[in-house]
């Protein structure tokens, strides 16, 4: 008894796979999924300010700019406009909370100095 094989899949298929992976791997890279990026970051280092998100941020919006570029290069004006003005908005954001968290932390470091030695 035999069992009947798999057919293979065709160059073409192979081809479409492959094109079709890479079409999903290229949407993790695209200005609106850096946006989003942007955003789920922000919002961590809202709640809690660290290094790592900082970090985080500024490799985000490094990447943003580089898309705008890019979208810029290829003519895509109204696209680059809008992606830049996304990413403004965010960077004000991320300016006024890291602010607020710089304030914060020098209070708390006046307070230790000034708190009274046991």
């Amino acid at each position: 008894m035999t069992t009947p094989s798999q057919p293979r899949p065709s160059p073409a298929g192979r081809l479409a796979a492959a094109l079709l992976l890479a079409a999903a791997l290229a949407a993790c890279d695209t200005p609106a999924h850096t946006i989003k990026e942007l955003r789920t970051n922000l919002d961590t280092f809202q709640k809690a300010p660290n290094m790592a998100t900082l970090e985080s941020l500024d490799q985000s919006f490094d990447k943003i700019d580089a898309q705008i570029r890019e979208l810029e290069s290829k003519g895509d004006a109204v696209q680059a406009d809008l992606f830049r003005r996304q990413a403004m908005t965010m960077r004000y954001e991320y300016r006024a909370t890291r602010m607020a968290f710089l304030k914060w932390a020098e209070e708390q470091a006046a307070q230790k100095t000034n708190a009274p030695a046991m």
